[in-house]
C-alpha cells in the first residue's frame, strides 16, 4: 500500500499579509480559510497550499480556532512547485515581472522541460515547471481514424509531418485548409511556441491539433536564429535570404572553418486538445553548416545543414533517410505512444 497522492504543501511565513498578497493576488490562488496571525490556506484544484506563521504553530491552536490545527512546530524556508505548460511558463514570467517579482532562475533541463524559480515574500522557493521534467505527460491518445489538425501554414513542414503521421491511420488536415488563422509566435522557447499554435488550432477547430516549432541553432551565433529561424527568412519566408544571413553573420565572426560551424536543429511537437490539455515532445540533431547551399529536397535551412555522421545536406539526402534521423523524427519517436495505429 502507498499514498495515493500529495494532498497539501505547507510553507511558513511570519508576514501572512505579504503571503496573502503573493499567493492570492499575484498568483491568483483561491483563499479558502485564514486566521489572523496564524495561517492562511489556498485551494488549487484538489490540492491545498497551507501557509503558517511558525511562531504560532509551535503553541497549537487557541480555543475556538478554525480549523483547530494541531501543533506543527516547524519553520524555515520551504519549496513549492506549480505545474505549467510551456506557453503558461512564458505568461507566468511576464506576470511575475509585472508584479515586480524577480526571476531567480529560468532553467532548461537537459532531458527536456523548463523550470522558473522565484521567492515569495518569506523567502520560500517557488517553482513553476512543466510536468515532463518528471516524465509526466497528459497521457491522452488520438485514436486511429481520428481527424487531427496539423497546426502549420508552412506546406513543406505540413508535408513532412503528414509523411511521419502516415503509419498511424490519422486523417491529418492542415490548419490552412481549414482557414484557421496563424497565431503570433510570442513564445521564448520552441516548446512555448509549439503549445501556443497547437492550442489555438485545437480551440478554433474543436479537434486535436499537432504543432511543430523548430529551428536552427548555431553555436557561433550564440544559438541564433533559434526561435526566430522563420523570421530570418523575412515576410516572404525566403530561406535563401535566411541562409545568406546566417553565412554573413558567421563570416563577420570569423567562423569559416568546419570546427567553428557547429549547429543543431531542434523540434518541439505539441499535441493539444480543445479543452486546453497539451503535451510537448522534443527532438534534436547535431551537425555542422556548409556553404554554398546544396540540394533541393528539403526546406528551410536544410541545404546548409549536414548531420553528424553524414556527408550530404538535408537538402541532398533522400527524404526517407532524413525522416529516419531528423530532429522531427526524434520528437515523433516520443509522440508515438499518443497516436493510434492501424
Amino acid at each position: 500500500m502507498r499514498p495515493r497522492g500529495i494532498l497539501e504543501t505547507v510553507l511558513y511565513a511570519r508576514d501572512l499579509a505579504a503571503a496573502r498578497g503573493f499567493y492570492g493576488r499575484t498568483l491568483g490562488l483561491e483563499e479558502t480559510m485564514a486566521e489572523e496571525g496564524r495561517h492562511v490556506f489556498f485551494a488549487l484544484g484538489r490540492q491545498m497550499l497551507l501557509v503558517f506563521n511558525p511562531e504560532t504553530t509551535r503553541r497549537g491552536a487557541p480555543p475556538g480556532a478554525k480549523p483547530p490545527v494541531p501543533t506543527h512546530g516547524a519553520e524555515g524556508q520551504g519549496h513549492v512547485c506549480f505545474a505549467a505548460d510551456a506557453e503558461e511558463l512564458d505568461l507566468w514570467v511576464r506576470r511575475l515581472d509585472a508584479a515586480g517579482v524577480a526571476i531567480e532562475a529560468d532553467f532548461a533541463w537537459p532531458d527536456g522541460g523548463r523550470s522558473v524559480y522565484v521567492r515569495d515574500p518569506a523567502g520560500n522557493s517557488v517553482e513553476f515547471a512543466e510536468a515532463r521534467i518528471w516524465g509526466f505527460g497528459g497521457g491522452r491518445t488520438v485514436a486511429a481514424g481520428s481527424r487531427l489538425v496539423v497546426a502549420s501554414h508552412n506546406m513543406g513542414k505540413v508535408r513532412e509531418i503528414r509523411d511521419l503521421l502516415a503509419p498511424f491511420g490519422l486523417d491529418a488536415v492542415a490548419a490552412g485548409d481549414l482557414g484557421l488563422a496563424e497565431p503570433d509566435e510570442t513564445g521564448t522557447t520552441f516548446a512555448a511556441n509549439a503549445v501556443l499554435k497547437a492550442k489555438a488550432a485545437a480551440r478554433a477547430s474543436g479537434l486535436p491539433a499537432l504543432s511543430d516549432d523548430s529551428g536552427l541553432c548555431v553555436d557561433a551565433l550564440s544559438g541564433d536564429p533559434g526561435v526566430y529561424s522563420a523570421r530570418w527568412a523575412g515576410p516572404r519566408k525566403d530561406f535563401a535570404v535566411a541562409m545568406e544571413l546566417v553565412e554573413k553573420k558567421l563570416a563577420e565572426r570569423g567562423a569559416t572553418s568546419p570546427d567553428r560551424r557547429a549547429a543543431h536543429f531542434v523540434c518541439a511537437l505539441a499535441l493539444a486538445f480543445p479543452d486546453g490539455d497539451s503535451e510537448v515532445f522534443e527532438g534534436r540533431i547535431d551537425g555542422r553548416l556548409v556553404w554554398p547551399p546544396r540540394g533541393d529536397k528539403g526546406f528551410g535551412y536544410d541545404p546548409i545543414f549536414v548531420a553528424d555522421g553524414m556527408t550530404g545536406t538535408f537538402g541532398e539526402i533522400d527524404p526517407a533517410a532524413k525522416h529516419a534521423v531528423s530532429h522531427r523524427a526524434r520528437a515523433f519517436a516520443q509522440l508515438k505512444a499518443r497516436l493510434g495505429t492501424r
